[in-house]
């Protein structure tokens, strides 16, 4: 009998991560509310955390590559309270350009790439030629050690198949591309040559399938392979690709599927916006969940696709580029206002990419642009989206949905049945507001808590009767506030 309970003692500690997170058992599926997914257990959440470029390859300036610590990485998601993150796959070994200081930005070095660089012969980076019949075992092992890390610790990792925005921004003559002649050894070519005449983006602008899709869909099922058994993961095709590849990325998104479907796990199938806002062929498209380039998404995000509507994840990369030059409080705005209107947020946290233009990240010490402590700038921005999961788990999210009619500020989430509703009320910019509590008679009574996103403080009052119409409140804080309101007495 003691051995009995010793072993499932066992599998009871091996189901929990660090810090004592569930860990995740299952895939994300489709909720009965769309605007979420639901997790192993049937309930609706939201997905909201940090991301950063260097999260799978290494990257660095001046030609050497600075290690990212995945393990320092993954502790600090979990310092802040958030569940997801996304896992960059950036296509060119070298790249140029990025907009990190106002003139003369240093080109990055990064690896590692998907495919053996066996030669003969030198790329246009100086490093061997790729041979794109074979996989590098190392980046497939890293892809596979860094989704485990994360899942041990209960965060779902966004695995993006390709970037496809280092293609359309970031090609030089000495980038190294895998897909361009110079640079393997099996002759393909995607007709690139550095010069105002070639952009170097044919690889993702086909509208049929190729020699260069035959490789890709390749890379695209080792990648399933090496993933499709871990419950926390969910893909993404590209971001910020060019307007001309939406059959490249219908196609990903068809190829990911129909691999899948044979196989033990199905995951849900992200589409991040391209490089001109069109959000539209986002919701059109058979993914199931969206990153657009709305700073504020509605609240269906919903097109002719399958599934028709998308879970929406508003990516700051996309939809809030230039947010460092607002003050913290516009910041906390785009997280909440989406939040409200039932949409979840991605922060493209610099982390420790040193980007001293505008001031955008001034993580200490960096030595070829990786710095070794993030930017403290950020932190309360990071810790929002931490508040945010801590607000939605009080929730019901299969039954709470936007409801701007409630409340004067129209930034609301509430479920309203005659015993047991809840609201959830933002206030942009703080000060006096309304709500309409007349869905339940005034014999039930409403607890109150009001949060302050600036400081991380909550203060609970005295509850107050239902069944008004037009109840005044009037945050104990200045600046954005945050008011919970639930029948304590009836909320299952």
């Amino acid at each position: 009998m003691l051995s009995v309970l010793i072993c499932i003692l066992a599998i009871l500690i091996s189901d929990l991560s660090v810090f004592g997170q569930a860990a995740i058992r299952r895939p994300l599926r489709a909720s009965s509310n769309p605007n979420y997914f639901e997790d192993a257990s049937g309930r609706p959440l939201i997905l909201c955390g940090s991301q950063t470029w260097n999260t799978l390859q290494d990257w660095g300036t001046g030609g050497v590559v600075r290690p990212l610590d995945f393990s320092a990485f993954v502790r600090f998601l979990k310092a802040h309270g958030h569940n997801f993150t996304l896992l960059w796959h950036t296509e060119l070994p070298r790249f140029s350009n990025l907009p990190i200081t106002a003139s003369h930005p240093p080109d990055f070095t990064v690896s590692p790439q998907p495919w053996m660089r066996t030669g003969p012969g030198l790329a246009t980076d100086g490093g061997l030629k790729f041979d794109l019949t074979k996989f590098n075992a190392e980046y497939f092992r890293r892809l596979r050690s860094r989704a485990e890390a994360l899942n041990r610790a209960g965060i779902y990792a966004g695995v993006y198949l390709f970037s496809a925005e280092f293609l359309l921004r970031f090609r030089s003559a000495t980038d190294g591309y895998p897909f361009s002649a110079p640079n393997n050894i099996n002759g393909v070519d995607d007709g690139y040559r550095d010069g105002p005449s070639q952009n170097g983006i044919a690889s993702v602008t086909m509208t049929a399938t190729n020699r260069i899709t035959a490789f890709q869909d390749a890379y695209v099922r080792k990648a399933i392979d090496a993933l499709n058994d871990l419950p926390n993961v969910l893909w993404i095709v590209s971001e910020e690709a060019p307007m001309r590849s939406t059959w490249w990325n219908d196609h990903l998104i068809s190829l990911v599927r129909s691999y899948e479907r044979g196989k033990p796990f199905q995951h849900p199938i992200g589409y991040a916006t391209l490089e001109n806002p069109s959000d539209s062929l986002l919701y059109d498209s058979d993914a199931d969940w969206v990153a657009p380039s709305a700073w504020l998404s509605p609240s269906r995000s919903c097109g002719t696709g399958h599934p028709a509507c998308k879970v929406n994840i508003n990516d700051s990369d996309h939809s809030y580029f230039g947010m460092w030059n607002d003050s913290p409080q516009k910041n906390r705005n785009y997280a909440w206002e989406n939040f409200m209107m039932g949409n979840q947020v991605l922060f493209m946290d610099p982390y420790l990419l040193y980007y001293p233009r505008q001031r955008r990240n001034l993580c200490l010490s960096p030595i070829h642009g990786i710095g070794s402590q993030p930017d403290p700038r950020w932190e309360n921005f990071r810790n929002n989206l931490g508040y945010l999961l801590r607000y939605s788990r009080k929730l019901d999210l299969a039954l709470a949905t936007p409801r701007p009619a409630l409340c004067s500020t129209t930034f609301c989430l509430a479920q309203t049945p005659s015993a047991g509703a809840e609201y959830l009320a933002y206030a942009p910019n703080g000060g006096p507001f309304t709500m309409d509590l007349s869905a339940m008679p005034d014999s039930r009574r409403l607890a109150v808590e009001w949060f302050n996103p600036a400081t991380g403080q909550t203060l609970t009052e005295t509850p107050i009767a239902a069944g008004a119409s037009l109840q005044s409140f009037t945050p104990p804080c200045s600046g954005d506030a945050v008011l919970y309101l639930v029948d304590t007495a009836g909320h299952r």
